[in-house]
């Protein structure tokens, strides 16, 4: 079973009542673009949870606190209980992260003390760990994970109210971004030390998320790793553009292996059409257009000729296999072409296209246009 996406947004101590009914209104204009397929939660500061809450109840985004108590209610000026938070509504919570860590002393005892508190009182958590710079320099970054993990083990009964969040310290805020190999190298370590920890079964379906100057332009490469199941964004989340990363996690639709021979007959303009191709022949620039490309492609039904816009062209090397998705049959000149534009998707693929059908070329049906 696919690990649904899930994207989180600690706006840390950020905002006021305005600017925060400003940032919900662009969060519920942008809602449409992952609804049902990502899952999402901000956490605003204490007393706008609330407010917040209100304010973004008709879309899919849910409402967390950015901390907890390690006790339950009582004599603990300060504190807001698990229970206190499943008695406000609120379904979710931050724990463990590196600024309550570095900045305000808390262990890993208190993080696996808190957990335990969430768990009993139904409250899912976003636990966070991560590594300082200079122990990622001394190559200790599996080893701190690995402690922190540790400390919480016994504590959880439920993992599906659990979400692991690896947030390396030195790219908090600091614009400095781990690579995406770097990303999913941890990402493995932690879901290898889960499995061994706890079970195969628990570490297949827990999500990691990455944090550390996350932003629309580099979510993308990050979120296709394997291992990396969305995001916890800060900076980035107290912008209209969070939809945006929220949008960049929403999974591909599932890929059968294609035949072109599902292109044949359609009409022009039919849209939807997925399929893997191996690109034959060199992009060619097209006449009079600025930035207007054809390549040729096919497997071992057939060849078509694909019009792609743009940047998007330079996966298309001669004998690579592209993934190709949602795009459309248009006419030109009375000869098909499937059409690659910005909702379609283009990228190279993992499979391999072994042979191709060069004698037969699908974009040669030519149709002819009647009054029917």
């Amino acid at each position: 079973m696919p690990r649904k996406p899930f994207v989180g947004g600690n706006w840390k101590s950020n905002g006021t009542i305005e600017s925060a009914k400003t940032l919900c209104a662009s969060l519920n204009s942008g809602a449409a673009a992952y609804r049902n397929k990502v899952e999402a939660v901000v956490c605003p500061i204490t007393p706008q949870i609330s407010l917040v809450n209100k304010l973004v109840r008709k879309s899919p985004m849910k409402v967390g606190a950015q901390n907890v108590s390690a006790s339950k209610e009582g004599a603990f000026t300060g504190e807001v209980s698990a229970g206190q938070l499943k008695d406000s509504g609120i379904q979710w919570t931050l724990i463990g992260h590196s600024e309550r860590r570095t900045k305000y002393g808390e262990t890993d005892e208190v993080t696996a003390q808190k957990i335990e508190q969430c768990q009993e009182a139904g409250v899912s958590v976003i636990f966070c760990i991560g590594e300082l710079l200079e122990e990622r320099e001394a190559g200790k970054t599996d080893d701190v994970n690995k402690r922190m993990m540790d400390a919480v083990y016994g504590k959880i009964k439920d993992w599906k109210k659990v979400v692991v969040a690896y947030e390396p310290v030195w790219a908090i805020g600091t614009g400095k971004v781990a690579t995406p190999e770097q990303a999913q190298d941890a990402h493995a370590a932690i879901r290898k030390m889960i499995s061994s920890a706890v079970s195969e079964e628990v570490a297949d379906a827990v999500r990691i998320l990455y944090g550390g100057s996350v932003t629309p332009e580099n979510c993308k490469d990050l979120i296709d790793k394997p291992d990396i199941d969305g995001f916890l964004v800060g900076g980035a989340s107290l912008k209209p553009t969070f939809t945006d990363i929220i949008a960049a996690c929403v999974p591909a639709i599932p890929l059968k292996k294609p035949k072109f021979m599902k292109v044949d007959g359609v009409e022009p303009a039919a849209r939807g059409v997925n399929f893997f191709g191996k690109v034959v022949k060199a992009p060619t620039k097209v006449e009079g257009s600025e930035d207007l490309m054809e390549v040729v492609v096919g497997d071992d039904t057939a060849i078509v000729t694909l019009s792609v816009r743009g940047d998007r062209v330079k996966v298309c090397e001669v004998g690579k296999t592209v993934r190709v998705q949602n795009a459309h049959v248009s006419m030109i000149k009375g000869f098909i072409r499937v059409a690659v534009d910005k909702w379609s998707a283009l990228k190279p693929a993992e499979e391999e296209v072994a042979s191709v059908n060069e004698k037969k070329d699908m974009s040669g049906v030519e149709y002819e246009l009647t009054n029917n």
